[in-house]
């Protein structure tokens, strides 16, 4: 599991969800955020991956309460195929995950 901020708060849950008109498609790749720790936590998310449209820049900054989980759509790919074939999988994204917390 990776924890990040101070170890308040892990990346539980990292998927994917193909959207298709029928000749293209594009994969959404999301994440569970969890907060581990008994004080909210203030963080932004950076996602990285090349080829990625509508990532998450790090510039949205949110808090998330004790103990409590957030989803994340991280960016999404496209592809000239109706079912996102070729698609890294989601696990293989998780290293182009940046959370961080500011002070």
């Amino acid at each position: 599991v990776a924890k990040y901020c101070d170890g308040n708060l892990v990346v539980n849950s990292i998927y994917s969800n193909v959207d298709s008109n029928g000749s293209r498609s594009s994969v959404s790749y999301i994440v569970q955020v969890q907060n581990v720790s008994a004080q909210a936590t203030r963080f932004s998310v950076r996602f990285a991956a090349p080829n990625v449209v509508a990532a998450q820049n790090g510039s949205a900054v949110a808090t998330i309460a004790s103990y409590q989980q957030l989803t994340v759509t991280l960016g999404k790919l496209q592809f000239n195929n109706p079912a996102g074939s070729g698609a890294p999988r989601p696990h293989e994204m998780l290293k182009y995950v940046q959370l961080t917390c500011p002070r």
